[in-house]
């Protein structure tokens, strides 16, 4: 058996793709037809990032109004820690392979990750091309 790629979070060979993200997915590049690269676009806050947000800037301001700048202080902090995650979460784009596998549209690869990404869809390149060359032969009886 023959390796196209081995990563942290992917291996590629002639006859399976096993992308190990929380949970290992195998694929069988057989049963692989329409792959496709599609890039994903950023996620904003979740509706409890912001719900969270919203509450900790309604209690500085009725902090400050109340008890003064010192005692809204610790809430602001809060606040501008829950903003900067949200946006940290942003980050990017990702990019994704799609294919349909036997019946179904699944996302066989994620990676926000260019480099990493390139290098799997360069190996996945070559393992459909082989795939392909070794049905035109025609040569196996079937």
């Amino acid at each position: 058996m023959r390796t196209y790629y081995r990563g942290p979070d992917a291996v590629i060979t002639d006859t399976h793709f096993v992308w190990q993200s929380p949970s290992v997915r195998i694929f069988a590049i057989d049963d692989l037809d329409d792959v496709r690269l599609e890039r994903t676009v950023a996620r904003g806050p979740s509706g409890v990032e912001f719900a969270l947000g919203l509450g900790l800037l309604i209690l500085a301001v009725a902090a400050g109004l109340k008890f003064g700048v010192m005692a809204a202080t610790p809430l602001v902090t809060a606040l501008v820690a829950v903003v900067l995650i949200a946006l940290r979460r942003r980050g990017g784009h990702a990019w994704e392979i799609r294919a349909r596998y036997r019946t179904q549209d699944v996302t066989i690869y994620t990676s926000p990750d260019p480099r990493i990404f390139n290098q799997v869809t360069r190996a996945l390149r070559r393992t459909i091309e082989r795939r392909a060359l070794r049905q035109s032969y025609g040569l196996a009886a079937g």
